[in-house]
């Protein structure tokens, strides 16, 4: 009885292992899938450009769809969303960071960051060039003084 039951536990661990390690984020769950890609922009992020994680607000992991053409025609992509609080200070985009993240291969395609600007991360990887953090900048809300 005992053999019984530590084969099921074996398969059971083995059946859940796939589908962690799996290439494709399609096939995972919901809330493994979005806390994966979170770590993998997390990741990114403090490689590029660490300051534009704000930290205080949950990313938004978004499926963005297939690409039409290029090198990525017919795979897919997520993007991860990074938030901020508008009312403390002000970015050019709606967004601190928003990584792009193609579903087969888990590469890092593009971090655009809130200052207008972006890397195209799978364009540096490839050529191992050398990159500079992302400078941080922000303008910060004015204070309203009630007389």
């Amino acid at each position: 009885m005992k053999k019984i039951i530590f084969i099921i536990m074996i398969m059971y661990f083995t059946i859940n292992a796939n589908s962690l390690f799996s290439q494709n984020f399609n096939e995972l769950p919901t809330k493994v899938r979005d806390s994966l890609l979170i770590k993998i922009a997390d990741r990114a992020l403090e490689k590029y450009g660490p300051e534009y994680n704000r930290g205080y607000l949950t990313p938004i992991v978004k499926f963005e769809g297939e690409f039409k053409g290029g090198i990525h025609k017919g795979e897919s992509a997520y993007s991860i969303t990074y938030s901020y609080d508008k009312s403390k200070e002000l970015f050019e985009r709606d967004f601190s960071a928003k990584v792009v993240v193609v579903n087969k291969s888990r590469k890092i395609l593009t971090i655009d960051f809130g200052n207008g600007l972006s890397y195209l991360i799978e364009e540096i990887e490839m050529k191992n060039k050398k990159h500079k953090k992302m400078p941080f900048s922000t303008s910060k809300k004015q204070e309203v003084y009630k007389l």
